[in-house]
């Protein structure tokens, strides 16, 4: 397939491409015989989904080990250091510990909920076109980077990441709205991040896009 040099940014562009995917700039392929009339020619791509996912609840798992540490480390020390003191000082000093126990893990259980419906309420959408990221537990956001515009893909995994079967995949583009953005927490994140490269690198070859939104 014919590539040429984008005159803005140096980059390659292939001649079958309307504009530059890193700049914008109309391909200078366009005006090479044949490539007007191959491109009038081609039919819209239609948009189909090709993967979809949420960031695992598993990451959640630090909050419960938080809550089962509070009920167990507090009561444990509380009753420690009663043994050096009076009954009455000491059931008191239990008391209060208990207490303190039950609101730490009261303000633990909020946090726990909270992270809870963050997670449930984001969503990654890829499509032969674009990636989608819808996010807010009251109000709704969806924010898009077109496949077109992405020129790098990265995942990491953590230790427990590695463990826990999940990672981020970190996509960079010459989307000025959205030139770095991650895909945190999800399930076989290299073999999402093949899964995008793959199909930006075919999309930066399309023309026409049929998009339902």
């Amino acid at each position: 397939m014919p590539v040429v040099h984008c005159p803005d940014c140096g980059r390659d562009v292939s001649t079958l491409a309307p504009a530059c995917p890193h700049c914008g700039r109309p391909s200078p392929g366009l005006s090479a015989p044949g490539v007007a009339a191959a491109a009038a020619a081609a039919p819209p791509v239609q948009e189909q989904t090709i993967w979809s996912g949420t960031p695992s609840p598993i990451t959640l798992i630090g909050h419960v080990l938080g809550m089962v540490a509070v009920l167990v480390l507090i009561p444990l020390f509380a009753g420690f250091m009663a043994k050096s003191m009076d009954p009455y000082q000491a059931e008191r000093f239990r008391h209060a510990a208990w207490i303190i126990t039950l609101i730490i893990v009261a303000v633990q259980l909020i946090s726990f909920f909270i992270a809870l419906m963050r997670v449930r309420s984001t969503t990654y959408t890829v499509t032969n076109q674009r990636i989608m990221i819808e996010q807010g537990i009251l109000s709704k956001s969806v924010g898009e980077i077109d496949l077109r515009y992405v020129d790098e893909t990265e995942f990491f995994q953590r230790f427990t990441e590695r463990l826990l079967g999940i990672g981020s995949v970190t996509l960079i583009s010459s989307d000025k709205a959205f030139p770095t953005t991650v895909l945190r927490s999800i399930k076989d994140p290299r073999g999402v991040r093949e899964l995008i490269r793959t199909h930006a690198y075919q999309a930066s070859q399309r023309q026409l896009f049929t998009r339902a939104t």
